[in-house]
């Protein structure tokens, strides 16, 4: 991908907050990850908190399978996490803003989900936490592995809303809303400000999409990788697959240790739960 369609990329997502792109992945690689998603999911499901949770919030998962973590469950799943072409699309929208431009971005959200029949779909809503910033804070990175339309569900957006500064309501549908429907091995693009949600479903399909969340250096992860990376998966990773999951980043323990929190050494794991996994 030369930086002339990068850079015509990037300035379609901060005109209209996202972008497709088509037949990106293999058939034969998405049956692939579906593979690993069905058994990753087989495996961990049944040991998952159990956590008081209202029916109607975006954590309510009962209708939907979902895995998390997928860094520490198999070193396959980095070849999308550092998708050369998509971080160079990325890069430029998550490092605007700070000091040179140039202050790096992690990799802080890693899951996959795939709603089951009956699923009523999920309220608009945003994932930056913080609507209208003046910058794009976090850009989320779809990959779907099943094709997403009306009956297998899909993802309601509304275009140009990473600019509003404001909620969506809960429940409204809006007049300038659309749905994104796709085939398996399309990437959804988009600002983590814009308004979007996923469909109602009423087919046995699966409809598994991989959700990857890449944040600026500052943001909290939505996991603590210091205590969820295997020291056995740490010592197999690269240079590279270290930075994207922030291992430079984690706060010093105190003044005696370190000053900066952007550190030039990697961090390792507190707490090695191979045996677990």
């Amino acid at each position: 991908m030369h930086k002339k369609n990068n850079d015509k990329y990037t300035k379609k997502i901060e005109k209209d907050g996202y972008l497709i792109l088509r037949e990106y992945l293999s058939k034969k690689k998405c049956t692939f990850y579906k593979k690993k998603l069905e058994a990753h999911h087989n495996k961990f499901a049944k040991s998952y908190a159990n956590q008081e949770i209202n029916k109607n919030s975006l954590a309510n998962k009962t209708n939907e399978k979902v895995v998390f973590n997928l860094h520490n469950k198999d070193l396959a799943w980095f070849k999308l996490f550092e998708d050369k072409k998509i971080l160079n699309i990325i890069s430029p929208l998550l490092k605007k803003g700070s000091y040179l431009n140039n202050e790096p971005f992690y990799l802080n959200n890693i899951s996959a989900r795939s709603p089951m029949k009956g699923n009523k779909g999920q309220q608009l809503h945003l994932d930056s936490n913080l609507a209208g910033s003046n910058y794009c804070m976090t850009m989320n990175v779809m990959w779907y592995l099943d094709d997403y339309n009306l009956q297998d569900g899909t993802t309601r957006i509304v275009p140009k809303s990473h600019k509003f500064q404001k909620y969506a309501k809960n429940g409204k549908r809006y007049k300038n809303e659309i749905l994104l429907n796709g085939k398996a091995g399309d990437v959804l693009i988009f600002n983590g400000n814009l308004w979007h949600g996923g469909s109602s479903k009423s087919s046995d399909n699966t409809r598994w999409a991989l959700i990857l969340g890449y944040s600026r250096w500052f943001m909290k992860p939505s996991f603590d990788y210091m205590f969820n990376t295997p020291l056995n998966i740490f010592n197999k990773m690269t240079k590279s697959q270290k930075l994207l999951l922030g291992f430079n980043l984690i706060p010093p323990k105190d003044e005696f240790t370190r000053m900066r929190r952007i550190s030039k050494k990697f961090e390792r794991p507190f707490f090695n739960i191979a045996k677990k996994n």
